[in-house]
C-alpha cells in the first residue's frame, strides 16, 4: 500500500524566490529540506533576483530530479527555465522528530549524475548531501555513492579544490560524518567548455541510538530493518570553537604555462610561464602582506617546512608561518585560471579564499582567415602585457580577500568585545548553515547550544548567501 500524501498532513511552504538572494541556494536548501523532512514545498519566481536568464538553470533541474527519484517525491515545474517549482515528498516523518521515516525509504548505494553542461558539481551535491546523509543508512554498505559529470571550476561556486581542502576538514571538525572527494577530471566553464568528474563517498550519520548497545548488537538483520532507527544531525555552535591561530598557508595555482615577456630575463635557467608568474607573485604578496598584520594572529614555530622548492622556502623564511605550494597544475587555456590560498589553524579549521579568472586574451575570438598566420610583434606584445595584467589582477584579488578573512577583528574593534567572528571564512559560513538548523531541530530532548561566556557571533561577516540560507531553513524547519 503506498505511503499516505503528506500534504494533508504537514503545512506547505510557500517561499518567494526572489527572497534575500535570490539565486540558486535558496531552491536547492528548500528542496533538500523538503525531501529530508517531508514537508512540501513550493517556490514562486525561481532565481528572481538573477540578471539574466531566470529559472531553473541545468544543474538545479539535474538536482530536483535526482533528489525528487531518491526521495519519492512528486515534482512539478523541474524543467530548465521554470520559474515555479513545486516539491511534494511522499514519505512520513518519525514519531520523535522533524526528519523523515527511514523505515519506509529505500536508498541505492550508488548514483550517477550527468549535468549536460559545465554548472558546478559542488551546488548539485550541496542539494542531495543533508538527505543522503540521513537515508543513506539504509544502504548496504557503509557510504553512498554518487558520481556527477559537470563543472568543478564554475564560477560564483565552489571548486574541487575549495571542496577537499577547506570544506570537507572543516564538516569533520564540526561534527559531521567522514566525507571523500575523489577528482577524475576538472571541467571548467569559462572558456572553451569542457566537463569533469567527481565521485562522492558519502558516509553516513552516527549508529542508531540505544541505551543498551548489547541488545543492538544481538538484534537480528531482520529486526533492524523493520524498526524505525533514530539517526541526529550534531548540535553545531560555531561560537564553541576557537578560531585559533594561523599556522600554516597552503597556495593552490591551476593556469596554463604560457611564456611571458619576461621568460629570457631570468638568470636562474627557470622559464617564466603564466602559472609561475601567479607562483611567485602571490608568495611574494602574501609575505609582504603577513608581515603587516598583528603577529598574534600566527603561531610561530621554529621548525623549517619539509618543502624543497627554493621559492616556497625563501617565502617561509622571510614570512611568519610556513607557505608552501600545495597543487600546482598546467591548463590548456587562458581562461582556465584559478587561484585558492588556504589557512590551516591551530584549532583545526581551514580559513580561505579563491579567485577564479583568465590571464588575458579575447576568448571569443576567433581568426578570420583559416590557417596558420603570422603574429606581428606589437601584436604579440600586447597579447603578453594582457597575460601579466591578469594574473597580476588575479593574485591581487585573492591575496586581498584572503587577508581580510584571516584578520582578528575590525581594526576599530575592542578587544574585550564579546562579539567574535566565526572559525570559518565567509563561504564556508553559508555551508554551515542548514547543518546548524538541523542540529538544533534534531534536539527532541530541548537541549540547544549555549552561549559560551556570553560570546556571541559577529553578524557583521555574514553574506547575503548566509542571511538567505538562514531564513530558508526557519520557513522549512520552524513547522
Amino acid at each position: 500500500m503506498p505511503a499516505p500524501r503528506l500534504a494533508s498532513k504537514l503545512s506547505h511552504v510557500h517561499l518567494d524566490g526572489r527572497t534575500l538572494e535570490g539565486g540558486g541556494q535558496l531552491v536547492r536548501i528548500a528542496i533538500g529540506l523538503s525531501a529530508l523532512t517531508g514537508r512540501p514545498v513550493s517556490i514562486d519566481h525561481v532565481r528572481g533576483n538573477r540578471q539574466g536568464k531566470k529559472g531553473l538553470k541545468r544543474s538545479h533541474a539535474a538536482a530536483v530530479k535526482l533528489l525528487a527519484e531518491i526521495s519519492g517525491s512528486e515534482v512539478a515545474g523541474s524543467e530548465v527555465g521554470s520559474q515555479r517549482l513545486e516539491f511534494l515528498p511522499h514519505s512520513p516523518r518519525t514519531r520523535s522528530g522533524p526528519l523523515l521515516d527511514l523505515s519506509q525509504v529505500t536508498v541505492k548505494s550508488e548514483y550517477d549524475i550527468n549535468i549536460t553542461t559545465a554548472g558546478s558539481i559542488f551546488l548539485v551535491f550541496q542539494a542531495l548531501y543533508p538527505y543522503l546523509l540521513h537515508v543513506g543508512s539504509r544502504t548496504p554498505g557503509s557510504f553512498v555513492k554518487v558520481n556527477i559529470t559537470g563543472g568543478t571550476n564554475s564560477s560564483h561556486s565552489p571548486s574541487y579544490d575549495y571542496m577537499s581542502q577547506v570544506i570537507v576538514p572543516n564538516f569533520a571538525k564540526l561534527g559531521l560524518p567522514p566525507l571523500s572527494v575523489i577528482l577524475h577530471k576538472r571541467g571548467w566553464s569559462s572558456g572553451p567548455i569542457d566537463l569533469g568528474a567527481v565521485t562522492f563517498l558519502i558516509h553516513v550519520l552516527g549508529s542508531r541510538q540505544s541505551s543498551d548497545k548489547g541488545e543492538e548488537q544481538n538484534e537480528s538483520p531482520e529486526k533492524r530493518r523493520t524498526t524505525e532507527p533514530f539517526y541526529t544531525f550534531p548540535l553545531m555552535n560555531l561560537m564553541d570553537h576557537k578560531r585559533g591561530k594561523i599556522t600554516q598557508i597552503d597556495i593552490t595555482v591551476l593556469a596554463p604555462d604560457i611564456t611571458t615577456p619576461n621568460a629570457n630575463l631570468r638568470d636562474d635557467d627557470v622559464e617564466l610561464t603564466a602559472r609561475r608568474f601567479i607562483e611567485e607573485s602571490t608568495l611574494r604578496s602574501l609575505r609582504r602582506e603577513l608581515r603587516k598584520m598583528d603577529p598574534s594572529i600566527f603561531k610561530h614555530s621554529t621548525s623549517s617546512p619539509p618543502e624543497e622548492d627554493p621559492l616556497t622556502k625563501q617565502s617561509s623564511q622571510n614570512a611568519p608561518v610556513p607557505i608552501k605550494i600545495h597543487t600546482s597544475e598546467s591548463t590548456q587555456h587562458r581562461s582556465h585560471v584559478y587561484l585558492l590560498i588556504v589557512a590551516h589553524t591551530s584549532s583545526g579549521f581551514r580559513i580561505a579564499h579563491d579567485v577564479l579568472g583568465s590571464v588575458g586574451g579575447n576568448r571569443s575570438a576567433k581568426p578570420r582567415n583559416k590557417g596558420k598566420q603570422k603574429q606581428r610583434p606589437a601584436q604579440a606584445n600586447c597579447q603578453n602585457a594582457d597575460i601579466l595584467s591578469g594574473a597580476a589582477d588575479l593574485v591581487n584579488r585573492c591575496v586581498k580577500g584572503f587577508v581580510e578573512e584571516i584578520a582578528n577583528a575590525d581594526p576599530d574593534e575592542k578587544p574585550t568585545s564579546n562579539i567574535k567572528r566565526s572559525c570559518v571564512d565567509q563561504y564556508m559560513r553559508d555551508q554551515v548553515v542548514v547543518f546548524e538548523a538541523l542540529g538544533k531541530a534534531c534536539r527532541i530532548d530541548g537541549h540547544e547550544a549555549e552561549v559560551i561566556d556570553g560570546i556571541l557571533e559577529d553578524e557583521r561577516a555574514w553574506t547575503l548567501h548566509t542571511k538567505t540560507a538562514q531564513w530558508v531553513c526557519r520557513q522549512m524547519l520552524d513547522a
